[in-house]
């Protein structure tokens, strides 16, 4: 206590001129600092405060606020707005669809830290008030700077015609429906206007033999073998037979290996209620532009 009192007794008229500086901004450090004669005297609590990395506490201890500077940026953002009848294209995939899986989410965990901070930790709590103040002034703190972005968004939107990607497993096992007592789902479609109002078609055929040996088989040959499909037609007794146009518009959308032109421009498909004889019913083709009901 005797090292307080004359630390005290010492340092009380230079408090007093220095109750009136202000620790606001960077100028102000030179009057914030004590002159090293009078840090000289609270050498051990300098090195007290040093070894514990006190300067965020010295800091609060003096009352040093943050300056505060803004910087503005401008970004720029796009939204497209969708307006109108949405408009569907439909991918077709082979195989069968994933089995669906169940999600687990995990809940997110906050965890907050908390810090307390005592106006005067352990290690100078037999440190009086005024040499810890002096102490801390002889650190030759700067004054602390945030700066703060405000941004400034300029947005710009765009109206486009909604669209909606449907997928589908036409080929899955076992194929859907089979003749005019099954419902009829996508593979099954009845090719409008191809082929009977629009000429230049020709028919391909796989025996039993083959991969087209199989309404499976057929499938895929349609779908994923060969190129501008038309509408494929598989029969218990003879095979897979494929109908391919020999002149082909295509619009653009839609362009894959198995429709290289993109859709077929007009080639629409609706259900085949009525399939021929020993026949599963057609097969509509993947280069379609509307599938009505399957």
């Amino acid at each position: 206590m005797y090292l307080n009192n004359v630390l005290v007794s010492g340092l009380l008229p230079l408090l007093a001129t220095l109750i009136h500086a202000s620790p606001l901004s960077e100028e102000n450090l030179v009057k914030r600092a004590l002159p090293e004669v009078e840090c000289a005297k609270v050498t051990k609590v300098i090195s007290v405060l040093k070894s514990n990395k006190a300067t965020s506490f010295c800091s609060s201890y003096l009352g040093i606020k943050t300056s505060t500077s803004t910087i503005t940026k401008v970004q720029t953002s796009t939204i497209t707005s969708a307006v109108g009848t949405p408009s569907t294209t439909v991918v077709f995939l082979p195989g069968n669809p994933p089995a669906s899986k169940e999600r687990r989410g995990e809940a997110a965990l906050d965890e907050a830290r908390i810090e307390q901070r005592d106006n005067k930790p352990d290690y100078l709590k037999d440190v009086g008030s005024p040499v810890i103040s002096s102490a801390c002034k002889c650190l030759n703190l700067p004054t602390p700077v945030s700066t703060t972005t405000k941004v400034s968004v300029q947005t710009t939107i765009i109206t486009v015609r909604p669209t909606v990607t449907k997928t589908v497993y036409p080929c899955a096992t076992p194929v859907p429906g089979e003749g005019a007592n099954k419902v009829q789902t996508v593979p099954y479609g009845l090719a409008y206007p191809y082929p009977s109002s629009v000429p230049g078609t020709s028919n391909q055929r796989f025996d039993l033999s083959t991969k087209g040996g199989t309404l499976e088989g057929c499938c895929n040959i349609c779908y994923f073998d060969i190129p501008n499909c038309l509408q494929a037609f598989y029969y218990s007794y003879q095979g897979c037979v494929v109908q391919q146009p020999t002149e082909i518009v295509g619009t653009g959308p839609g362009v894959s290996s198995v429709c290289p032109n993109g859709q077929i421009a007009g080639l629409t498909y609706n259900r085949d209620t009525n399939p021929p004889f020993r026949s599963t019913g057609n097969i509509a083709g993947p280069c379609g532009q509307t599938y009505n009901n399957l």
